[in-house]
């Protein structure tokens, strides 16, 4: 069992796809009159904001108010969100076994803060990487390296938890194991490569074994 277990948060540890999803699917709406169905919006799960408005973007400007508009949206939705069953027995159980705990998202500074505000899990984590601490993001193995150094741990004995391919690429270009969180992910045929596939939370305790 890995000394170190890493999570991503959206879709991993909490169910914000429609919170993502509507606030997209709204700011669209006011600021382009666009109304694309949800499934065509899949693509911005996992990616920083930021890279996910330049699908609808011709300038730098409106980048920046497709942003911040998305982001007041999100904020007024965030309500549908919600923990996924099981996860804080899990992140409590993994504790009481001494494993140290991460975070590592592409959400911002700021973004994480409204989930903290929310869900009483920030006790449970050592550190948290966010797209605001790191120049590049997912996939690229910034995000889990800076976790690794920050930690000061082994990436031989490192895992990571995360629901998208491109939680799974960060993983393999980081050279840690990667689990997926079937719970909240999406059919990918790479996931069949992954090194770990759990039904429920429930199943990583069973890797202390």
């Amino acid at each position: 069992m890995s000394k170190t277990i890493l999570f991503d948060i959206d879709g991993t540890l909490i169910d914000t796809e429609k919170t993502i999803i509507k606030s997209w699917q709204k700011t669209l709406k006011d600021l382009l009159n666009l109304e694309p169905p949800a499934e065509d919006l899949f693509y911005v799960l996992g990616i920083p904001g930021a890279k996910a408005v330049e699908k609808y973007s011709n300038s730098p400007q409106q980048s920046q108010l497709l942003l911040k508009t998305w982001e007041k949206n999100d904020h007024q939705m965030f309500h549908y969100s919600k923990l996924f069953t099981g996860i804080e027995s899990m992140l409590q159980q993994l504790k009481d076994n001494n494993i140290t705990l991460g975070i590592v998202t592409s959400r911002t500074n700021e973004e994480l803060q409204l989930v903290l505000n929310k869900f009483a899990i920030k006790q449970y984590f050592d550190t948290f990487i966010t797209a605001s601490k790191t120049k590049l993001h997912k996939p690229n193995p910034e995000p889990i390296l800076k976790a690794i150094d920050t930690l000061k741990i082994d990436p031989a004995e490192t895992l990571y938890i995360g629901d998208s391919i491109y939680d799974f690429q960060c993983a393999r270009n980081a050279y840690v194991e990667f689990a997926l969180a079937s719970w909240g992910a999406k059919d990918n045929p790479e996931f069949a490569k992954v090194d770990y596939f759990l039904q429920k939370p429930a199943d990583l305790l069973k890797l202390l074994n």
